[in-house]
């Protein structure tokens, strides 16, 4: 089974997740934008060639937009515009997109596959296995679980958006009281039922945010005690 992770817009924590990546063996696809967000520190052109010789870099757009809501002219520029800095960033060639705010449609994936790309991630989760180039799935988000950390009525969205999912898969929701336990069951479930991936994805400003940087290490060492394990780019999934 391959494990794989993705981390999104290119933010210079990422530079610490790929480094406790790499303590587990694990790799990463960082998909990277030049656009600042959320008032933090991005990675600099020089930091994106670096982390490029030890993982994957992929294209993010430009700026950020929900890519469905500019027009067919824009959304191309975004996406073509983006994967030719990547490439002149890493001075690797590009050939993974991820959807910003996994806002996309059968337009925006022609535009997509008529940039050049391989391939693209969505943010849809709890899959395993994906037929669809352009429309990758994941497994697996990092954040708080099962409750999120705020004082409204989203308190509980975690753990419904989780539940149906635990249903269908048939885990116990008693076993998951908090992320790492979550991901370890889920992990767990698609490692025993033979599925052909696990992909785990997140913003590393959450980690910080969310003080989840123990219950990475915890699952990413948990993971590192299946030997059968193949740790991989999000482009292998591609051909799995």
């Amino acid at each position: 089974m391959i494990f794989t992770t993705s981390w999104d817009d290119g933010y210079a924590l990422d530079l610490q997740v790929a480094r406790i990546l790499e303590q587990y063996g694990a790799t990463g696809t960082f998909y990277v934008c030049p656009h600042k967000q959320h008032d933090r520190r991005m990675v600099t052109t020089k930091e994106i060639r670096e982390l490029g010789m030890r993982h994957e870099i992929g294209a993010h757009t430009m700026s950020h937009p929900h890519l469905t809501q500019v027009s067919p002219e824009k959304a191309r520029r975004e996406i073509a515009e983006s994967k030719q800095w990547v490439e002149d960033s890493t001075g690797n060639p590009c050939t993974m997109f991820c959807y910003p705010y996994g806002d996309t449609d059968d337009k925006v994936a022609g535009y997509v596959k008529e940039a050049g790309f391989a391939g693209a991630r969505t943010v849809e989760q709890f899959a395993f296995s994906g037929t669809q180039a352009f429309a990758l799935p994941t497994s697996l988000h990092i954040y708080p679980y099962p409750f999120r950390p705020v004082a409204n009525r989203r308190v509980l969205s975690p753990l419904l958006h989780a539940r149906p999912h635990l249903k269908r898969l048939k885990i116990p929701a008693y076993r998951c009281g908090s992320w790492s336990q979550l991901a370890k069951q889920v992990f767990a479930y698609a490692h025993g039922t033979n599925q052909p991936w696990f992909h785990l994805w997140g913003h590393s400003p959450e980690l910080e945010k969310y003080i989840l940087w123990n219950e990475l290490e915890s699952f990413l060492g948990y993971v590192a005690t299946y030997e059968d394990v193949v740790h991989a780019p999000n482009s292998a999934l591609l051909s799995s």
